[in-house]
């Protein structure tokens, strides 16, 4: 599969640095917003339970976001602006069908209780989250073509505007009804965001027969979309069973705070890296591309990981609660894998941006998914120092499969021109 064409010199740019950091940024802070008000409601359990509706929701809209939005935002950098416009309406049709077709999947299985990932009275709760997880798909596709037409500062507008419904919601609502007024308000806002985006847009046999050149993150937005949420709802299961809810919560707890390091370079590397690979000039300027990636992001990040250790006790009492059953000693696996993580995103990303659909759907049982099944191999009680091992392998084994398949993608697409291996290894 041969890498998008390179940008036309009308093309925008690929946004700076400082205004894709104000989007990750807004986002993350609507998250940890959300996560301090339930902890301070209902502690680490109603956060646990907050984390499972999100997966539930994360399944339905993941299987068009982190398939065909990413590949939108790159292609959109390396087309002229006359035919970016059509590339929305084809990704949003395209993304809504997917969606739409996972939400009917998952609903019957709710119905024939084959998706109980949650004790009785939150059950009620996972046929709206699946509504929020289709809903989500419209104002998703909206921030990724953004992204990829360099307005990142408009995307973040969006994501504010979609947050402060939710946030206000949980504000006011009842004790005891947090979690169904966070969904009530995400399906209200989800909704209206949708129509507005649908009104003017093509018709949907349009963007199937149009839809070609993103057809190929459709196989990858299914195994990311899907894999991810769902082996992450599964080891929180696996984890509960093993240890208990309030144990689960406190592996959320500390995904949440190493989230504030490791989404912002996820972030980063989607909407300001990600453009740049994909208009990137040949080997030369991949490889370049990729280094700037390493240098500007991952290595401040593995920094500050290591600072977010130090000061973790402090951490976890400022985003959640004071007693949380997490030490440093039991977070510093946790902290290694992410650190893998985040070198196996540069690599990720380099495979979207060629087009590699192939190596990013099989490299994703790797990641989540091979976390998930280490937990169910492991005898329990797990404590978390080995749940935190878990985690570190599993990462270590996607780093490795990920840098092998984009230097094997770059030797097979660039004639005469493999990668320089001081870039990869």
């Amino acid at each position: 599969m041969t890498p998008p064409a390179p940008a036309p010199a009308e093309t925008r740019r690929p946004s700076r640095l400082l205004p894709a950091l104000g989007f990750v940024l807004t986002g993350l802070a609507g998250r940890a917003l959300i996560d301090k008000l339930l902890a301070l409601r209902g502690g680490a359990e109603l956060v646990a339970h907050w984390a499972q509706l999100s997966s539930l929701a994360d399944i339905v809209a993941g299987v068009a976001l982190a398939g065909i939005g990413i590949g939108l935002t790159g292609r959109v950098a390396g087309v002229a602006p006359c035919r970016q416009r059509q590339l929305l309406g084809e990704a949003l049709r395209l993304g809504l069908m997917l969606s739409g077709a996972c939400l009917l999947v998952c609903v019957a299985l709710t119905l024939s209780g084959r998706l109980a990932l949650l004790p009785a009275p939150q059950a009620g709760l996972v046929l709206p989250a699946l509504g929020v997880g289709w809903l989500a798909v419209a104002p998703g596709m909206l921030t990724a073509w953004l992204l990829g037409r360099g307005q990142a500062g408009r995307a973040t507008a969006c994501v504010a505007a979609l947050l402060a419904a939710p946030l206000m919601a949980l504000t006011l609502a009842a004790s005891g009804a947090e979690l169904a007024s966070l969904l009530a308000a995400q399906i209200l806002v989800g909704g209206v965001a949708t129509a507005l985006l649908l009104v003017g847009e093509g018709s949907w046999r349009e963007a199937l027969a149009h839809g070609h050149g993103l057809r190929p993150f459709v196989a990858a937005g299914i195994a990311i979309g899907i894999l991810s949420p769902a082996a992450t709802a599964v080891a929180r299961v696996e984890i509960a069973a093993s240890a208990s809810w309030e144990i689960a919560g406190a592996v959320q707890a500390l995904w949440r705070s190493s989230e504030w390091i490791t989404a912002i370079v996820a972030g980063l590397l989607n909407a300001h890296f990600l453009p740049r690979l994909a208009t990137a000039r040949g080997a030369a300027g991949f490889a370049a591309e990729l280094r700037a990636a390493s240098c500007q992001v991952l290595v401040p990040a593995t920094l500050a990981l290591g600072l977010l250790w130090l000061l973790l006790p402090q951490v976890l009492a400022l985003l959640y609660r004071e007693g949380l059953p997490v030490g440093r000693l039991d977070a510093l696996a946790f902290f290694a894998g992410d650190a893998l993580r985040m070198l196996s995103w540069i690599f990720l990303f380099g495979l979207f941006a060629r087009g590699a659909g192939w190596a990013v759907s099989a490299g994703e049982l790797l990641s989540l998914p091979l976390f998930a099944a280490l937990l169910w191999l492991l005898p329990g009680p797990l404590p978390l120092p080995a749940i935190g091992l878990a985690w570190m392998l599993s990462y270590a084994v996607y780093a490795g499969f990920n840098g092998w398949a984009l230097r094997r993608s770059v030797r097979r697409n660039e004639p005469g021109g493999d990668l320089p291996p001081r870039v990869l290894d």
